[in-house]
């Protein structure tokens, strides 16, 4: 199986890049040839302290783990870990010690792509888990064949279930985990989008429009606009709320 895989991110309108909350992995353009890919995207919660550092660590953990019952066990609480030894490693006020001791929170959407090694990597499966808003879109040629864990831009709302740093909010929030498996032929494309670009694209394509023509053209000869500019004219037209937005584009080629 060969990949091409590309991130393209801007932060919110009025923020610099310091500021962009959301997380992707891998964190470079990736072209390459294995029997296994792992890939994820993570937004970060703004109204909660150190949400960029949370969102960062879960994907890496993500594509380092298993999208399983492992995702959310040992593994995830020595993360949890991790976090608060990272975000205290400087001596804070009192008000930073308590949005410590509330937690970050974070979507997550992680995505395994797997070779059939009975038909010479020519098709295979791909398996998936969200928690929280962040989707992903399945594309062959103009066909959408799948969209998880969100199939309809009604679906997003202002308060999605979102994974904390701090273990005792995430007792009633992993009940929604959700899982998903399809599979894939050469030329398909995933997309993995935070919840302002998945919102947007949902609508369009309830609107009858083709939103993945741009996100195809993306870094290509037929590409319109650089993606912080084209996600600029969005907010403008009022198309796409202003949220740190983040595409994962993965080709198999």
């Amino acid at each position: 199986m060969q990949v091409f895989a590309q991130a393209f991110w801007a932060p919110k309108a009025g923020n610099n890049d310091s500021e962009y909350e959301d997380a992707f992995w891998p964190g470079k353009p990736l072209h390459g040839e294995a029997t296994c890919f792992r890939f994820a995207v993570a937004d970060g919660a703004t109204e909660t302290s150190y949400s960029r550092i949370w969102a960062k660590q879960l994907v890496r953990y993500f594509c380092k783990s298993r999208p399983d019952a492992a995702f959310i066990g040992e593994g995830l609480r020595d993360l949890q870990q991790r976090w608060s030894t990272i975000v205290r490693k400087r001596p804070l006020p009192w008000y930073a010690e308590e949005k410590i001791r509330l937690g970050a929170f974070a979507s997550i959407l992680g995505v395994v792509l797997y070779d059939d090694v009975r038909c010479d990597g020519h098709h295979g499966k791909w398996e998936a888990i969200a928690l929280g808003d962040s989707c992903l879109v399945q594309m062959r040629g103009e066909e959408v064949l799948a969209r998880f864990p969100l199939d309809n831009s009604a679906s997003f709302t202002n308060r999605p279930h979102l994974l904390s740093s701090n273990p005792a909010h995430n007792n009633r929030v992993l009940e929604h985990l959700r899982r998903i498996e399809g599979t894939w032929q050469p030329d398909d494309a995933f997309y993995l989008m935070t919840d302002a670009l998945a919102c947007w694209f949902m609508r369009e394509v309830e609107e009858g429009r083709m939103p993945w023509i741009f996100l195809r053209d993306l870094d290509t000869s037929g590409e319109v606009k650089p993606f912080p500019e084209w996600v600029e004219g969005l907010r403008i037209e009022k198309a796409i709320r202003n949220d740190d937005v983040t595409l994962l584009r993965v080709d198999i080629t």
